[in-house]
């Protein structure tokens, strides 16, 4: 089954290749994409950056201590 699907492929290659009107086709159709090509450029986006949670915010500051030592 699949030396039949690469002969009927491989022959279906050839009579496209034999038709002028394919090649010419498939040589614009190269010189278009080669043209775009050019033209666009992909731009990574910078990922926005999140918002902290409190647990971040507050994450070095130090609640327990009391430099008064007097308790309310």
């Amino acid at each position: 089954m699949l030396w039949e699907t690469l002969e009927r492929v491989n022959r279906l290659r050839q009579e496209a290749l034999s038709n002028q009107a394919f090649v010419d086709s498939a040589k614009e159709h190269e010189q278009a994409l080669q043209e775009n090509d050019g033209l666009e450029t992909n731009k990574r986006r910078r990922k926005k950056a999140r918002t902290k949670s409190l647990s971040q915010v507050y994450e070095q500051s130090e609640f327990g201590f009391n430099p008064s030592g007097v308790e309310h």
